[in-house]
Parts: structure tokens; C-alpha cells; sequence
């Protein structure tokens, strides 16, 4: 609930804020102000919130929050008042209306804060009384810049609004900021659990959808042998196909003699067809590995997920969820999961990037890096790119690293090696092949690493830890 008439007139006696000047002016959501104040006596925080159904005046010493970018009457207060001195802070009338007059220079400016539950309002006046500007522009009710401001002051029986109780010894200011921190808390809490809760829900439905479509395709391809079975059946019968057959039977010596029956493409020849399925034997057989490796990753980030989701929807700390969100907000509004080619492995707040072929290599290197981000592989093997996505102001820790290269020895040609060098340098540092194959760069500036096999370090990056 709002703060009564009573209970307003106790929080402004405590303050004692006549002489103290504004030094700041701040916005941390769109329904409160804060101004920072000081004096030769004290120096604090006043919140004023017009939220409906909480609006009140009182002086704050919890965190502030981030601070939202100004809106339109907060720049025009910061322009108009801010290093000015609280010449007068009174509740004319007894009523839920404070008048705080505050002198800047030769200007003197009127706030009327009004904390009417659901029609508060913040109107700043000229010395004639003629509005300059208004937190809530209301042209129905007249407060809108240009008008005058007319109050009709009634006085109230304080009496007949009690102040709520409060613990003795501690002023009424504090016991108030504690109890609206504590409730807005519990719903910001509640509202941060739900928006975490449809975020992360969000991520998963995407990465189960492609798992599923992985997976579809693992099942397709696990056939891979019979293309090749096919090809050389039909290279066994090229005398009894002719062009423009759009089947070819035999018996299939790899399964006792059954009768077979192999489609074929009439507009091709035998030895054509044969080609065909031979072509799509090698597709199946190399794209069956890097769909192993998608269904396994991404199972382990829908697992890694899951679980975060869980943890944070135990946590109980705003501010910890806040950080949380607006990260994961900002991360997502920069990268689609969809659009980033190979694997994403992470590393502590670091991600790893991993592309398995010269294509997904170099879409990696045109699209998802920059030149402070580093590049692995493996120094005597065949393999994929690694990349390690720097963060601003951090540096990479040498666990990242390692765990950057146990990732490049095993998407190499030496994933079964005990030991093996690995070379990195930072993105800048390569050099593209001159007309060299897709993706292919020559490193400079490379260092050494010497990667030794770690079975526990690659399960957990590859989410096989029980």
C-alpha cells in the first residue's frame, strides 16, 4: 500500500532536508527518481516512486539498481535543478502533496510531488505557478507545460490516518525503505524467475528442434554402406542396364542372393549411377561423424541448460538474476544459435567455437570472430579450427586454453594421440592463403601448446560426466 497523509508528514520531519543541494539525478525504472542530496549535515539518497499502489517519498540507502537511460522529464529536472539548493520540503494542507522549492542560481523551480496511489504525479512550476514540464503529461486534468497549476488545499486531520507500526529505536525513514525494498523485491524476484524461466525455455525448444532434425538425419545416414552396396551392384550389371531404366534387379550377393530392387535415374548411365550412389556413400559416411558430434554437443548444452535453469530458479538474490538475465538478453540479441556453424563449447564465461570442416571454418573465421579472439590447432595433424570468443576487459585463463586445445587435438587426426602440440595466436595474426583452398590461413605470431590427453577434462566439455 501507498503512504498515508500521516505517515508522509513523519517521513519529511525526519529528513531534515531544507538547505541540502541535488548533486544527482537518477532513473532506475520508468515509475521512480532519485536524487542524490547533500548538506553540511548528512548526505543520502531520496527515492521518489509513483508506482501505483506503492507510491511514496523516503530516504534510501539499499542498492539503486541500474539506472534506466533518462526519460524526458528526468533530463529536463537534470537541466533545470540539479546542483540547486532544497530551499523549502512541506506537506501543505496535510494532504499526500509535498511541495519542495528549490533554488538554482537566479532560476527557482516547485515540484509538487503528488502520491495519489494510482494518479501520482511529479509537476514542476515556474515562480508564477505556470507548469514548465510534468513526469506524467495529463492534458484531460490540465497538467501539461504552459498551464497554471491550480491546488485547492484542504487541511486533514492527520489523526485520522495512522502511522503503521515500526520497531522502536528505528526512524520510520529506514523501517519503510526496508518494507517496500523487501516487497518489490519479492516481485521483481517473481517477475525475473518468470522471464529467465520463458528465456531459457526459449533456448531449449530451438535446440531440441535441432537436435530432433539431427537426429532424423543421423538415422538417414547410418545406412551410408548401402549406397556403397548399391554402386557396386550396378557397376557388376552395367551390360543389363540401359539408359532410360529407372530400376535396376539383381541379386544382392551382400545378403545371400536376395532379389534387390535399386532405383535409378533414367537420365543417367550405368557407370553414371554408380557414381551417384558411390557420391552419396563419402556424404553419408564424413556428414554421419559431424551429425554424431552435433547430437552430441547438442545434447550437452540442452542438459548444461537445464540445469542452469534449475539453479537459477532456486537463486534468491535480484541482483545476481538481474546481471544473469540482462547478459543472456544481450548475448542473444547478438547470436542466433542457429546461424553459428560447427560446435559451441563453454569454458567458464568463455565460449569455444569449433569448426569441423574448410566450410564451417571459414564462416567462422568471415562472420563469428574478431581479431582479438584466438585460433588453435593442431600443429602436426589434420583437423578443425578452434576458436576461444574473448570478453571485454578479461583475459583467457590457461584452463580455457587447455580445454581449447584438448578440443583441437580431438576434432584432428590425433584425437587418439596421448600428446600432441598445438599452435595459437590471436585472429589478427592470420593470414589468408593466396589463392589457397576454402577456409586455409597461414598463423604468425603463433606460440606453442603442448596438450596432453585428459579424459576428464574432454568428458566434461563434450557433457559426457555422469
Amino acid at each position: 500500500m501507498s503512504l498515508n497523509a500521516s505517515e508522509i508528514n513523519l517521513i519529511l520531519d525526519e529528513l531534515d532536508i531544507e538547505g541540502s543541494y541535488i548533486q544527482k539525478i537518477i532513473q532506475p525504472d520508468f515509475h521512480t527518481l532519485i536524487f542524490s542530496v547533500y548538506s553540511s549535515r548528512d548526505r543520502f539518497n531520496l527515492l521518489i516512486s509513483m508506482k501505483p499502489g506503492t507510491s511514496r517519498i523516503h530516504r534510501h540507502t539499499g542498492r539503486v539498481g541500474k539506472a534506466e537511460k533518462l526519460q524526458r522529464f528526468a533530463q529536463f529536472l537534470r537541466s533545470r535543478i540539479l546542483g540547486g539548493r532544497i530551499t523549502d520540503c512541506s506537506q501543505p494542507g496535510g494532504d499526500r502533496i509535498i511541495r519542495m522549492a528549490i533554488k538554482k542560481g537566479d532560476e527557482s523551480t516547485t515540484l509538487w510531488i503528488r502520491l495519489w496511489g494510482g494518479n501520482s504525479n511529479i509537476i514542476a512550476v515556474d515562480s508564477g505557478n505556470i507548469i514548465l514540464d510534468s513526469y506524467y503529461r495529463r492534458p484531460a486534468k490540465g497538467e501539461t507545460s504552459g498551464a497554471k497549476l491550480v491546488y485547492q488545499i484542504k487541511e486533514k486531520d492527520l489523526s485520522a490516518f495512522p502511522v503503521r507500526p515500526y520497531p522502536a529505536g528505528e526512524s520510520f525513514n529506514s523501517f519503510i525503505d526496508k518494507y517496500y525494498t523487501e516487497l518489490e523485491d519479492k516481485e521483481s524476484l517473481k517477475q525475473l524467475h518468470q522471464q529467465i524461466e520463458s528465456l531459457t525455455n526459449r533456448t531449449l525448444t530451438k535446440l531440441e528442434c535441432r537436435l530432433s532434425n539431427a537426429r532424423e538425419l543421423v538415422e538417414k545416414y547410418e545406412n551410408f554402406e548401402q549406397y556403397k552396396q548399391y554402386g557396386e551392384l550396378i557397376l557388376a550389371n552395367t551390360r543389363s542396364i540401359s539408359k532410360g531404366d529407372t530400376f535396376l534387379e539383381t541379386a544382392n550377393y551382400y545378403s545371400e542372393n536376395e532379389t534387390i530392387r535399386i532405383p535409378l535415374d533414367a537420365k543417367l548411365s550405368a557407370s553414371e549411377n554408380s557414381e551417384k550412389y558411390f557420391h552419396r556413400y563419402k556424404k553419408a559416411k564424413n556428414g554421419l561423424q559431424l551429425l554424431n558430434d552435433e547430437v552430441q554437443n547438442l545434447s550437452a548444452k540442452i542438459k548444461d541448460l537445464a540445469q542452469e535453469q534449475k539453479r537459477l530458479l532456486e537463486v534468491q538474490d535480484v541482483q545476481v538474476l538481474e546481471q544473469w538475465y540482462e547478459k543472456e538478453k544481450q548475448h542473444q540479441s547478438k547470436v542466433v544459435v542457429k546461424d553459428i556453424p560447427g560446435l559451441q563449447f563453454a569454458s567458464g564465461s568463455f565460449m569455444i567455437y569449433v569448426g569441423r570442416t574448410a566450410k564451417e571454418n571459414d564462416a567462422l573465421l568471415r562472420r563469428h570472430v574478431r581479431g582479438s579472439d584466438w585460433w588453435l590447432h593442431t600443429r602436426d595433424y589434420a583437423g578443425g579450427y578452434v576458436f576461444i570468443k574473448v570478453e571485454k576487459g578479461k583475459s583467457v585463463p590457461l584452463d580455457t586454453l587447455l580445454d581449447a586445445g584438448v578440443l583441437a587435438v580431438h576434432f584432428s587426426k590425433g584425437k587418439n594421440s596421448q600428446k600432441a602440440d598445438v599452435y595459437y595466436t590471436q585472429v589478427k595474426y592470420l593470414r589468408r592463403a593466396k589463392d589457397g583452398p576454402t577456409g586455409l590461413v597461414i598463423p604468425t605470431q603463433e606460440k606453442n601448446l603442448s596438450v596432453t590427453a585428459e579424459p576428464a577434462r574432454l568428458k566434461r566439455l563434450l557433457g559426457e560426466e555422469e
